[in-house]
């Protein structure tokens, strides 16, 4: 956030995730163009299928509602799927040099980019709109969490954003209550309009 800049930042994400896709859609169109259609289909099922299976698994393990554990594995089955796909075609087309392109991919994801590559920043050094949109995204996080210990784990970082938020604008935090925000609101409305944040506080 305001400690790591744009590296780890939504804005990276949004580009990383821009450009991953890119990367995805090139390589599965050189798979279906330079491949045969029976072994594409092959390809993507396998891949989804074992994601998908994984998903599966964990999800009724742990006891999440059907549906929400439906739309996990469906998602999670298509990306998995596009990406074996994309592997493919990038092995035919680059050889080798596909395991760079995958290296290269991984160390700039956005959660090795904040977990490793940027300094550790805390609440407190979170501008007030900053802090609203880690609220906003712990939301998204938090329901796509795969097992307990990482719902716990997330929760307690929203607890955190909470009590920075309150610690900041009391009378604003208080506000915001009133309304009987669901988990997914955006509280910027509340807290964004002035920044009173200050790092001496």
């Amino acid at each position: 956030m305001a400690a790591t800049g744009f590296f780890g930042g939504q804005r990276y994400r949004i580009v990383w995730t821009a450009v991953v896709g890119f990367l995805l859609l090139a390589g599965a169109g050189a798979a279906v163009l330079l491949i045969s259609p029976t072994t594409c289909l092959m390809t993507f099922v396998m891949g989804a299928g074992t994601v998908g299976s994984v998903y599966l698994s964990a999800g009724l393990a742990d006891g999440r509602p059907a549906r929400y554990v439906a739309r996990q594995v469906a998602k999670w089955s298509l990306r998995s799927g596009s990406l074996t796909l994309a592997v493919c075609g990038y092995a035919v087309t680059a050889g080798w040099t596909t395991i760079a392109l995958a290296v290269a991919v991984a160390a700039t994801s956005p959660y090795v980019v904040k977990h490793f590559w940027t300094p550790a920043s805390t609440v407190e050094q979170y501008s007030d709109e900053e802090l609203c949109l880690a609220w906003c995204l712990s939301s998204t996080a938090l329901e796509s969490a795969a097992s307990a210990d990482e719902r716990m784990a997330i929760t307690e970082t929203r607890l955190s954003y909470l009590d920075e938020l309150e610690r900041r604008q009391p009378e604003n935090f208080a506000a915001w209550l009133e309304t009987t925000p669901r988990p997914t609101a955006d509280p910027s409305d509340f807290f964004t309009r002035t920044d009173h944040h200050t790092s001496s506080e």
